[in-house]
């Protein structure tokens, strides 16, 4: 066993203060203490911007939607927002609607009992392995089955917490596992899919749009290492003139797996006009890399999509896609579903290369809040 594997599995046993030491160890190893150092200021300045109610997109969302259809919005404290219209009332918090109860909510986020769920109704799934993260024989056995890279993440969680993606080699799955164990003990390897990654939005079975999310990329200049071209993605973002608090660019194991895949490194310099995509895991793009989708869409996959949203039984979801042809079926383009989300961020759908033309998507879930309330009303009399 290589040194790296010795330590991990020795911190790994040491339960969760070990783990979490040992992935600060393991990233310390590939990037240095001068990154360390600056992640921990760049952590520090994001808490700061986001703690700024003029950054927040949400404020902004729901004031455009109430104004939409001539309702009062007010600011109830922070992101709490209470909208008013003719007696009727909703409140939200940032992406968070009163649509879904709690055990749903629940649900959704168990990822092993959503693939239950949608493999009992035959829709396509990544081929996959659930393990506890101290018994690795099985993980072991579907990476060494698998043709191709693997997906490495915890069964619970959400935005991608602890996933890393491109895990092709024994060594790097111990790395993994250590990453993924600090959010849970149970842990899903899957067949990582080919293709590009769909978020599809449904409230009550309606379809409401369709965002393509490109991974995260720098472009080089012919001087900068990819980790300097990062940090000043990194300052771009944390610029306070941005109009936005966004999340930063982190480099963890998939940034260090993905650019391994391509025979990079953080040190590598990047000609002039080169780009690459730096992660697998979209989470933490860009604004220009999310593109709503105009192109004409299978109604079959449109379907798949609406009928995982309705097993799951979220009134308000996003249903995660992958695939390389929105014109035909998931069965039909080898397609799979990756997870249905309940309290989907709205924000994907507004913060887009052609933000103008964006989906307002916040209005219609705004109406169907509303006209709940009025039957409520009704319904006591009022």
């Amino acid at each position: 066993m290589k040194p790296v594997s010795r330590m991990i599995v020795a911190l790994d046993r040491a339960g969760r203060p070990g783990r979490e030491l040992g992935v600060r160890l393991d990233l310390l190893r590939s990037t240095g203490l001068r990154y360390a150092l600056q992640r921990r200021r760049e952590e520090e300045r994001l808490t700061a911007l986001a703690s700024d109610p003029r950054k927040s997109a949400y404020r902004v969302i729901w004031q455009e939607a109430a104004d939409e259809i001539g309702a009062e919005l007010s600011v109830v404290s922070g992101e709490f927002f209470e909208i008013r219209d003719d007696g009727a009332r909703a409140r939200v918090w940032r992406h968070w609607v009163s649509l879904d109860d709690a055990v749903t909510l629940k649900l959704a986020l168990d990822k092993m009992a959503v693939h239950e769920i949608l493999a009992r109704a035959g829709l396509p799934l990544p081929e996959h392995h659930e393990f506890d993260a101290s018994k690795l024989e099985g993980a072991r056995e579907f990476l060494a089955r698998s043709d191709g890279p693997c997906v490495v993440k915890p069964t619970g969680g959400a935005s991608g917490s602890g996933a890393t993606t491109g895990v092709r080699t024994p060594e790097q799955l111990l790395r993994a596992r250590l990453r993924a164990a600090r959010i849970g003990r149970r842990l899903l390897i899957e067949r990582q899919a080919e293709g590009d990654m769909y978020r599809f939005l449904f409230c009550d079975g309606e379809f409401l749009d369709a965002v393509r999310r490109r991974p995260p990329r720098v472009t080089g200049d012919g001087r900068s290492t990819i980790r300097e071209l990062i940090g000043a993605e990194n300052a771009s973002r944390l610029d306070p003139a941005h109009p936005v608090s966004m999340p930063i660019l982190r480099v963890d194991l998939d940034c260090l797996f993905s650019l391994e895949a391509r025979g990079l490194s953080l040190r590598s310099v990047l000609p002039a006009g080169q780009t690459v995509a730096v992660k697998t895991v979209t989470s933490q793009n860009r604004i220009s890399d999310n593109e709503t989708v105009r192109e004409p869409i299978a109604s079959e996959l449109v379907e798949e999509a609406r009928l995982a949203a309705a097993q799951v039984g979220v009134r308000l979801a996003g249903v995660d896609l992958i695939t390389r042809d929105l014109g035909r079926s998931l069965r039909e383009s080898g397609g799979v579903i990756i997870e249905v989300n309940g309290t989907p961020g709205l924000h994907y759908h507004y913060q887009v290369a052609d933000e103008v033309n964006a989906t307002r998507v916040a209005v219609p879930i705004l109406r169907r809040l509303l006209d709940e309330s009025r039957r409520e009303l009704q319904h006591e009399g009022v």
